[in-house]
């Protein structure tokens, strides 16, 4: 078996832009040197792994992946000179033996890094630490079968149907934090079910819920170790601790509402009423008050003159966001054949609701349509025939994650210093430009009823929200942008079911 992967040879290199191939850290000679590996099963091992980080990471990601890995050699070689493959030991025992090791030999255990997208000092355990942890994850999702009794279930494994958001690559469930043993249990038989019957989204928060339950019980309640233990006081405790010591959100409302769902759903697997009655409906407080925030005409101007500098795709979809009003899941996970004509030459654009998981349609103007088929013609030419309009740069079949959208936004605020009005750095939120959208509506004087069905809405009770932002949002440097927007809004309304006159 060759002992050498060699950076050149792996699919991010191969199928490098011609952009990538001029930065100065393209390094296609460099290579894995497996040659002083133990000459056991953990050569195919690692050979898969390396190939397949070669195929989820861009080429200079990748590269940053042979320090770890030289450090890794050399502690195999010290460690463990005889080992026949990573699953003979167990992560933790890895894990502690490699933090001996680091210590040691004079390396720190942890490291910190400065986040480009936001600029904060973050503290993250050493790159052995954290290339450790990848390799046994990786190989534990490359045992074929669903493992229900491991701490980290892969949901490509569970037999289940599960709703899952495209613009958000979820790959697994980690039960790791819940400390108690047969709260553990308990909570895999009720998130199992709960995969089957609700999106992944919401099993995602209930288990944010639970994880942040456990930690209180391991802190205050040591002896707690099921949920059938729970009682009204300790339910009572956790309220207290919510509202009063818990940092990170400023309300638990929806926290504490997914945390008695787990409850319920508990008390009926384990036939136990009391777990269903534990928490009342006057525990979970009131959800506040919607403030729904837009951006200024000044604040919008700054945004699209500096996503229009960016990557061409991702402003392509960026702006396709902001005239179609649409979530940013219906944006980024928009089909090629989403458009359609209809009579008298009028275009209409199909979009599927992640969110509801319904499908409806809405009038577009020619230049909507023309910047949707630009951007197909860009994934066309540069990935080949796909579903979607806007991809995963790595795997072209998916679509464009959410979270490359995020991270581009956040690093162009942050090296361009963009400014609210108020002279704070401008936040980050692709929600805000559907409020823009709404919010321009009603200021056209458009019926509640037409603009629900623009937005996607099932009815009008979310509009006063719209109607409650401020007007003064208007300056007369931006006029022509806004009259640009009026325009394409007006297409719209006018083009909504056919004949129709919206705007009298």
């Amino acid at each position: 078996m060759d002992k050498k992967i060699f950076l050149k040879d792996l699919y991010c290199y191969k199928n490098a832009t011609e952009v990538i191939k001029k930065h100065k850290l393209f390094c296609p000679d460099r290579c894995f040197d497996l040659s002083k590996m133990p000459e056991t099963e953990i050569l195919e091992e690692m050979k898969k792994f390396i190939c397949e980080r070669g195929m989820e990471l861009t080429p200079l990601s990748i590269r940053a992946d042979l320090y770890p890995f030289n450090l890794l050699n050399k502690f195999l070689c010290s460690v463990y000179p005889q080992i026949q493959s990573f699953l003979d030991i167990t992560e933790d025992e890895m894990i502690k033996k490699a933090k001996v090791w680091l210590l040691k030999n004079g390396k720190n255990l942890t490291q910190t890094r400065k986040r480009t997208e936001t600029g904060n000092i973050q503290v993250e355990d050493a790159e052995l630490i954290k290339y450790i942890h990848k390799i046994y994850r990786y190989l534990k999702k490359e045992i074929h079968f669903f493992d229900y009794e491991s701490d980290r279930w892969y949901l490509a494994m569970i037999p289940i149907e599960i709703q899952r958001n495209p613009v958000k690559n979820v790959k697994s469930i980690s039960f790791e934090k819940i400390k108690q043993l047969e709260i553990k249990n308990q909570v895999k038989c009720v998130i199992y079910m709960h995969l089957s019957t609700v999106a992944l989204g919401t099993v995602l928060a209930e288990m944010t819920a639970i994880n942040r339950f456990s930690q209180f019980l391991n802190e205050r309640y040591i002896d707690i170790d099921s949920l059938e233990e729970v009682d009204r006081k300790v339910c009572e405790d956790y309220l207290v601790y919510i509202n009063t010591e818990a940092i990170g959100r400023k309300s638990y409302s929806k926290d504490l509402s997914h945390l008695r769902s787990i409850f319920v759903t508990a008390g009926k697997v384990l036939e136990n009423e009391k777990l269903e009655n534990l928490f009342f409906r006057d525990d979970l407080g009131k959800v506040p008050a919607k403030l729904y925030k837009v951006y200024s005409h000044a604040e919008l101007k700054r945004l699209n003159a500096a996503i229009v500098e960016g990557d061409e795709q991702i402003a392509r979809a960026l702006i396709l966001h902001q005239l179609l009003g649409t979530r940013i899941s219906e944006t980024l996970s928009l089909e090629q054949d989403a458009i359609r004509e209809g009579r008298e030459g009028r275009f209409f654009i199909r979009i599927k609701q992640i969110k509801t998981r319904k499908t409806f349609e809405k009038p577009i103007n020619e230049d909507i349509r023309q910047l949707f088929e630009k951007s197909c013609e860009y994934t066309q030419a540069k990935y080949g025939n796909r579903k979607y309009v806007f991809v995963n740069d790595t795997n072209p079949d998916q679509a464009m994650q959410y979270s490359r959208i995020q991270y581009q936004l956040m690093v162009m605020i942050q090296k361009q210093n963009l400014r609210d009005d108020s002279g704070e750095l401008i936040g980050v939120g692709t929600h805000i430009w559907r409020h823009c959208y709404g919010k321009r509506l009603t200021e056209m004087h458009v019926d509640d009823v037409t603009i629900a069905k623009l937005l996607g809405h099932a009815n009008t009770s979310n509009l006063k929200h719209y109607r409650k932002v401020g007007d003064a949002l208007l300056a007369n440097e931006t006029r022509q942008m806004r009259n640009f927007m009026d325009e394409i809004l007006t297409d719209v309304i006018h083009e909504w079911e056919g004949d129709r006159n919206i705007i009298k």
